[in-house]
């Protein structure tokens, strides 16, 4: 179940730990708070189609079981959701926690539809996210749902608060949810298509003096609104995860102004699809004008390399004819992880594994 790179020295009590994996299979962020207890922030699989964050549990000896408090899941894209139907089943004493919208009836009602009709084509965060309210109506437990400036999570030391998303896009998604209801004699579309993200959930996480946040995918003019927000809690992240895979959608000056330390480490997850990447070689550059900290979980060049050309049709009926499936393998998921010990200020250490790198390599 393993996989991951030698994880080196184990982690004390008194260590505070932000994990970021990725890309290949998506993203996932876990958070060691203090005292064996663990954040886990989105899922992602790994080659073998284990969650990477059940698979890093097992390489370092840890019960996921005892150890996992909270889980979040962001929003509902493909790249970040996958597994996490399994993480909550082995997590049976984690909170869930999604976005409020995601817990409306008008959205389950729509997920129930969409999981089961034969002309919906719902892709792997519909069916993820049907997975997780299935299991937690057998458990009779409740999620807790995110929206701006809510305290989600506060144990152990650890205070999380979600910065979003915010009210006014609760009703618009439910619109555009209602639109991509399956119909009968209606072309499939997929449901994770619906951009910008605006629902996503960002978060906040203090643990005594140190300050985290993850930026999700949010994109548009929500990080405005963010800034805006009175009653956020008023503090500098030391830790920042890029939203958007460090796309220019998901910038916003003020955010590294205001809301984070000068020269703070940034970790982003490259993504690929088709022939779009993230990060730009322009975004890299931008990420890399407000601090020289900055790590991906996948070198540049491959993020950004173009889509391999298509075989010979002689050569795939070959394949077809000597195989019954062809497979694509995608690559290993790389990791960033930083410790630092409680008290110890900004001081942070910063390992990568491969093929994680830093960001100006």
């Amino acid at each position: 179940m393993g996989g991951l790179a030698t994880l080196g020295v184990p982690l004390r009590h008194n260590v505070i730990e932000v994990t970021v994996i990725g890309p290949g299979y998506g993203e996932c962020i876990l958070l060691h708070i203090g005292n064996g207890s663990w954040v886990i922030v989105d899922s992602c699989r790994n080659a073998e189609s284990h969650p990477v964050a059940l698979a890093y549990f097992h390489d370092i000896g840890l019960n996921p079981t005892e150890a996992v408090r909270l889980i979040v899941a962001t929003h509902w894209h493909d790249d970040h959701i996958r597994g996490m139907g399994k993480l909550v089943e082995v997590c049976s004493k984690a909170t869930f926690c999604c976005a409020s919208v995601l817990g409306a009836n008008e959205f389950l009602a729509a997920v129930g539809a969409m999981a089961s009709h034969p002309m919906s084509k719902t892709g792997s965060g519909m069916q993820e996210l049907y997975k997780v309210f299935s299991l937690l109506a057998t458990r009779s437990s409740k999620p807790v749902f995110a929206i701006a400036n809510r305290r989600i999570f506060n144990r152990d030391g650890c205070e999380i608060w979600s910065l979003s998303p915010f009210d006014k896009e609760f009703g618009l998604f439910l619109q555009e949810i209602g639109r991509l209801r399956p119909q009968e004699r209606e072309t499939k579309r997929r449901t994770h298509s619906l951009m910008p993200n605006k629902i996503a959930v960002v978060l906040l996480i203090k643990i005594e003096d140190a300050v985290i946040l993850l930026g999700s995918d949010l994109e548009g003019r929500s990080w405005l609104e963010i800034l805006a927000a009175q009653e956020r809690p008023n503090c500098k992240a030391s830790v920042f995860k890029v939203p958007h895979h460090g796309s220019q959608n998901a910038h916003e000056d003020r955010v590294w102004s205001e809301m984070l330390h000068s020269e703070p480490i940034a970790a982003l997850t490259p993504w690929r699809k088709g022939g779009r990447s993230l990060p730009t070689k322009s975004d890299v550059k931008r990420i890399l004008s407000f601090t020289r900290k900055a790590y991906a979980t996948a070198p540049f060049d491959i993020s950004s390399s173009k889509p391999a050309r298509r075989r010979n049709r002689t050569v795939e009926k070959t394949i077809r004819e000597a195989s019954k499936r062809i497979s694509h393998v995608a690559p290993s998921p790389g990791m960033i992880r930083l410790r630092r010990r409680f008290g110890s200020q900004l001081y942070w250490d910063i390992e990568t594994f491969a093929p994680a790198c830093q960001l100006m390599d």
